[in-house]
């Protein structure tokens, strides 16, 4: 039971600690990944972007003398014959997978002498699970033309099962980045020198550090704001990020892993006090044995020398017990959520190393005051076993309250008005921008597809929005506020864009047609940028408030509160715009009409249309996954100090058996023998509960982003928390007490 119990609190430990050394610690599966940049534009004045413009990442790679090697790589919707269901494709700079170290499972990768000269026919590289599920892992598809965009493109190979490319989401299809214009006719991405649309990596040159490449690159963005000043930024630098890894760390992300290390943290904590008041109670039994080895010559400090080595063998063996239920549960959680081959549940060296300092941890929590207490002689006290009960009730009580409060904030966010109506829009991105629409050219589209979705019928309103609802390309920017940062969520947007998402103007006015320097504030934003004052008339920036929209969790879903802020759409807009448009009706039915709306306009676009209603299921889906772990994190230290404390009540009253006896015997009534025996549990039990709501009521502040418009003191929470701990505990002493009560009396007399 000793090692079931620490295998339970070590392995939540390591699978913790396994999956955040997957993500942010191990580099990639590739070829010498600590010597990969990636590398991002930012600048003085706080812009941040993660693409560049193709002809700067060019610039780059033909002067930087730090970097050996450039890689770019642009991500594409494409269509495959016709195929209902759009491709993940990857445009990639030839030398991508050699780079990489990648080998082709079938055919061959891509090559800069064959593919990136100008008379290079149009070929691609499928990825293996898209050619095991398209093409029944047929590898006569070597050499065979398909359609993709409607253009004529060979298959040239296949990239290994193993192969993880730069990012966790599986590529179907791979081509050549020079032949991008190709496949999506009409884009100017090797030409534009302002939209970002690249992601870069460089490769280190040998000898050659990250800070001499940024310093090299600083110096090249210098070199080229004299060659096109307009598309340079003032103050602007490349950042470079090194090592090839998963994902990179933000404030944020930071904070929810130190809010989950914690807890994790408590469930071992629940687990040492509860094998710690085990082992003392436990001393009892041994004072026999500890007496006569005290008596033939042993010194106290040899007795806890080996008592503490019987506590670090149960954590050694608790701990590779842990380990292994750690990578069954990565093993299992890699397949329900259809992880790549190369996300191994393997332990790595960093893994092993975290196990064994947990080992040495729990050791020392839950045996070290015990074998002190044996050795000592003390072991009989009470007040040991009464603080680690206390303990552990109070962890417990930390980890079910903040369950809890994540628990009643899924729950509002998924029944609470989100301040827009999302069950009856779709969202058409054609990405004109994407196939070298100017924004004349852009305006005359939108014209006539406003038009003729109008007149169809079941389409209730229409309009246009630079940054799509519930989308992936969200836009933040950080404001200073009486000496806070305020994060604002911008939009551009077209005045139909209200009555579209049903988002009500609370004050002031909508946008007027071909308006300029205007601002829509949202609700919140109104209140936190100018707290106390009407916001009309108000200036930000060169815009002028003209209106107050009521909060709508347009673009950030799980912040119950968040700050919007809308500006008209202007002709430079237009080419990056996407339609908003409402329907009488369910809108199922409406996306293939749309599609070909779309397409008989420009019959080169392949538009991605999507109803907001599954936007908004798969947000949510995403935060349920998340809570549903926090929570199982807090059942299974309720667990455990249920286990613990059903442990410690069955082996104190199996000590006093002889005391129970003699009190029944007397006529004592069964509830007050019992009482007597239990009654040294009963405070510790209040007192950890008291202190869990004290502890838990003054760190659950940390939670308020993740609380998605709950209260970090909501009562609900607090009181469903302690009636749900407070019954397991009750419980877990009552079944040894009742099974107390059947004893024989005469014999356990007899037999004292």
């Amino acid at each position: 039971m000793a090692v079931l119990v620490l295998a339970i609190g070590i392995g939540v430990n390591v699978a913790a600690f396994s999956m955040f050394n997957l993500a942010l610690l191990r580099s990639l599966p590739v070829r010498n990944p600590d010597t990969l940049l990636l590398l991002q534009r930012r600048s003085l004045g706080g812009e941040i972007a993660g693409l560049m413009p193709y002809p700067t990442a060019a610039f780059y790679r033909d002067h930087a003398r730090t970097l050996s090697a450039m890689l770019t790589m642009a991500g594409a919707r494409v269509e495959l014959d016709d195929d209902v269901e759009p491709l993940r494709g990857n445009f990639v700079s030839a030398n991508f997978f050699t780079e990489l170290g990648a080998v082709p499972a079938y055919g061959r990768l891509f090559q800069p002498s064959l593919d990136e000269t100008p008379a290079a026919s149009p070929v691609a590289v499928l990825g293996y699970g898209f050619w095991q599920t398209h093409f029944a892992a047929n590898p006569a598809i070597i050499g065979r033309v398909v359609r993709i965009n409607h253009k004529p493109v060979t298959i040239v190979g296949i990239v290994p099962e193993e192969f993880p490319g730069l990012h966790v989401a599986q590529t179907d299809v791979w081509m050549p980045i020079t032949q991008q214009p190709t496949i999506v006719e009409g884009s100017k991405l090797l030409t534009d020198t302002s939209g970002g649309a690249v992601e870069v990596w460089g490769r280190l040159a040998p000898g050659a550090t990250s800070k001499a490449a940024e310093a090299e690159l600083l110096s090249l963005t210098n070199e080229r704001r004299k060659l096109v000043p307009k598309d340079v930024w003032d103050g602007e630098y490349i950042h470079s990020d090194p090592g090839a890894r998963i994902i990179a760390l933000n404030p944020r992300m930071t904070q929810a892993l130190e809010i989950f290390a914690t807890l994790t943290l408590l469930i071992l904590a629940v687990a040492c006090a509860n094998l710690g008041g085990l082992l003392l109670a436990r001393g009892v039994v041994r004072e026999h044995e500890i007496g006569i080895r005290l008596a033939i010559g042993a010194s106290r400090k040899r007795i806890f020398r080996q008592l503490f080595t019987e506590s670090l063998l149960l954590a050694i063996l608790g701990s590779a017990a842990g380990l292994a239920l750690a990578c069954a549960a990565i093993r299992v959680m890699n397949v329900v959520t259809d992880s790549p081959k190369w996300m191994s549940a393997a332990p790595d060296w960093r893994v092993i190393l975290f196990t064994v300092g947990m080992a040495v941890t729990a050791s020392l929590f839950f045996g070290f005051a015990p074998a002190l207490q044996l050795a000592r002689q003390r072991h009989k006290r009470t007040i040991a076993r009464q603080i680690l009960v206390g303990a552990q009730v109070a962890a417990s009580c930390v980890l079910l309250i903040v369950s809890s409060l994540l628990v009643r904030a899924v729950q509002h966010l998924l029944t609470s008005d989100p301040g827009f109506g999302y069950e009856q829009v779709i969202s058409v991105s054609p990405h004109l921008g994407d196939h070298g629409y100017k924004p004349a050219e852009a305006q005359a589209y939108f014209d006539q597809l406003e038009a003729r979705l109008r007149a169809l019928s079941g389409v209730a309103s229409v309009s246009l929005a630079k940054i799509s609802p519930l989308g992936l390309g969200v836009t933040r920017m950080d404001t200073k506020v009486d000496g806070r940062t305020l994060e604002v969520y911008p939009n551009w947007i077209s005045p139909e864009f209200f009555r579209a998402l049903e988002i009500p103007i609370l004050t002031g006015r909508n946008f007027l047609p071909g308006e300029k320097d205007a601002a829509i504030v949202s609700q919140s934003m109104a209140q936190k940028q100018w707290p106390g004052q009407n916001p009309l008339g108000k200036m930000y920036g060169k815009a002028v408030v003209v209106g107050v929209a009521g909060n709508a969790r347009v673009n950030a879903l799980s912040e119950d509160d968040s700050v919007e802020i809308y500006w008209p759409a202007q002709a430079e807009d237009m080419p990056d715009m996407n339609v908003v448009l409402r329907t009488d009706g369910v809108p199922d039915s409406l996306p293939p009409r749309l599609k070909t709306i779309v397409q008989n306009l420009d019959p080169k676009l392949f538009p991605e249309i999507s109803l907001l209603r599954a936007r908004f299921h798969e947000a949510a889906r995403s935060l349920e996954v998340s809570v549903s772990i926090l929570t199982g994190v807090g059942m299974v230290a309720v667990l455990l100090a249920a286990v613990g404390i059903f442990g410690l009540v069955a082996f104190t009253i199996s000590q006093r058996g002889k005391e129970i006896a003699i009190r029944l015997a007397l006529g004592s009534p069964s509830g007050q023998a019992i009482g007597a025996v239990l009654g040294q549990f009963c405070w510790p039990v209040l007192i950890g509960v008291g202190g869990g709501l004290g502890l838990t009521a003054a760190f659950s502040h940390v939670l308020r982003f993740m609380l998605f418009g709950v209260n970090h003191l909501d009562p609900l929470s607090y009181a469903s928390a302690m009636a749900i701990l407070l019954a397991i505990v009750a419980l877990a002493a009552s079944v040894p007490a009742r099974r107390a009560l059947r004893i024989d009396i005469a014999r356990t007399l007899h037999q004292e």
